[in-house]
């Protein structure tokens, strides 16, 4: 048996004790002092799923000064890139990206992936556990290039309300959620958009909320769709996500990394400007399990697999702290541990 110990993010929240792992599964989680000597101390989760990345762009230096509709917006400078970089430089960033995410403790990412059929196809090749997300490059809505993405990705996206049509944003959610696919949309990221004709897509995530107002977090958590804040991303382009108003408004929140080119896939440093915000927001710091681990996996896995039990897989991710506490873990500088066991004849 191999033991780690120290707080534990379980099912039913964190408890002070050890996980044991025996033969590639989680035999033993524990409140109470470890009965042998830990391969390591710290604050055990399980991996942790990054909420919205956009990995195809770890390779483009972002210039300096420049706008948010610049960077991503229709024709700038990302979409400029993307379009003009041969599969296998993306390819190899793509591959880079989920070896960092990897080191950073991080299981699964829930990529915002352009390009229609091909840009997923093209993930998927290079990161197979990547949750892909496709979006479609036709301008009009178009079924079997729908069919085409969701070969290779396990739902569709769309980057905003204002960006596209209002009748093709609602035909490609409507497709997406009537072939039992997962269907998200970046929302009121620079300017705030209406709550109601986003919500009436059926979504099953929004992306930012960064210009939202109250009465849109308190609809969104009326429809229990989860919000994934990106403040990393947010800060870089002098935007302020209202989180302790999220909490306030009880919004399920999980972080995401955003796009690599501005910020690399670590879990740690989001979760820090997240503290951030809430502390020059008057918010706490209970809620950080939620948006850093558990809702992610909420939203992709079981009830089952979104804290540490016995019969899990072992794969988990130990977070350095300097005293056991979510504090703690913010302010140590050490490096994240990332540890898989397999099955004897594996």
């Amino acid at each position: 048996m191999i033991y780690f110990s120290g707080t534990v993010i379980t099912q039913d929240g964190a408890v002070e004790g050890y996980v044991g792992l025996e033969d590639g599964m989680v035999a033993e989680v524990s409140e109470g002092i470890c009965p042998a000597e830990p391969l390591a101390r710290g604050i055990i989760v399980p991996p942790m799923v990054n909420g919205h990345t956009h990995c195809a762009d770890s390779d483009l230096t972002v210039p300096n000064g420049i706008s948010l509709c610049e960077l991503v917006g229709p024709d700038g400078v990302k979409e400029k890139y993307l379009k003009e970089s041969i599969p296998e430089k993306i390819t190899e960033g793509m591959k880079r990206f989920s070896k960092l995410a990897h080191i950073n403790g991080i299981g699964t990412f829930i990529d915002f992936r352009e390009g229609g059929a091909e840009g997923s196809m093209i993930l998927r090749r290079a990161v197979p556990g990547a949750f892909i997300l496709g979006r479609p490059s036709s301008e009009e809505f178009d079924p079997n290039e729908l069919d085409d993405i969701l070969r290779y990705a396990d739902g569709i996206q769309l980057s905003g309300i204002n960006d596209v049509p209002a009748p093709y944003s609602e035909a490609v959610a409507d497709y997406a959620v009537r072939s039992g696919k997962m269907f998200a949309i970046h929302a009121s990221e620079g300017s705030r958009e209406d709550i109601d004709s986003i919500l009436a897509l059926s979504p099953s995530f929004l992306v930012h909320m960064a210009s939202a107002e109250r009465s849109d977090l308190l609809r969104c958590a009326d429809e229990d769709v989860p919000i994934v804040s990106c403040p990393r991303s947010n800060k870089f382009f002098g935007l302020t996500p209202p989180l302790a108003m999220m909490n306030e408004c009880n919004n399920t929140v999980i972080l995401g990394t955003d796009n690599a080119m501005l910020c690399n896939p670590d879990m740690r440093e989001e979760a820090r400007q997240y503290f951030s915000f809430l502390m020059d927001q008057k918010g706490g710091l209970e809620n950080i399990w939620g948006a850093m681990v558990l809702n992610g996996r909420k939203l992709l896995y079981d009830w089952k697999r979104i804290g540490l039990r016995p019969g899990m897989d072992a794969d988990i991710t130990v977070l350095p702290s300097e005293d056991g506490t979510a504090g703690g873990m913010l302010r140590s500088s050490e490096r994240v541990l990332r540890y898989r066991q397999t099955k004897k004849g594996d």
